[in-house]
C-alpha cells in the first residue's frame, strides 16, 4: 500500500462502495467513476480522508473542465480545447 493513493467512490442503499485501484492521481480516480453523485476519498497512511483544497479542485476540473465563478458560485463550465487553434 502507498502512503497516499485516491479511489473513486459512491454510495448505494447507505454503503459506502468504490472501486478497488489505487489510484496515483486524483484525475485518474475521477476517471473511474461510473455513476452520478460519485467521488473522489484520499487515503493517506491508511486512513481515509477529504480532499485538501488542491486536490479538489483537481477533482472539479476532471469533472467538469474550467469554469467561471462569480461570488464564489460556478456559472459556466466549458472544456478545455484539446487541439492548437489552426491558424
Amino acid at each position: 500500500m502507498t502512503p497516499l493513493y485516491y479511489f473513486a467512490a459512491w454510495t448505494d442503499s447507505g454503503c459506502l462502495l468504490g472501486c478497488d485501484h489505487e489510484h496515483a492521481t486524483v484525475i485518474s480516480a475521477a476517471a473511474c467513476i461510473s455513476c452520478a453523485g460519485g467521488y473522489v476519498i484520499a487515503v493517506e497512511n491508511g486512513r481515509y480522508r477529504e480532499l485538501n483544497q488542491k486536490e479538489e479542485k483537481i477533482f472539479q476540473f476532471a469533472m467538469y473542465g474550467e469554469g467561471k465563478t462569480i461570488r464564489g458560485k460556478v456559472v459556466r463550465f466549458w472544456p478545455k480545447p484539446i487541439l492548437p487553434d489552426s491558424n
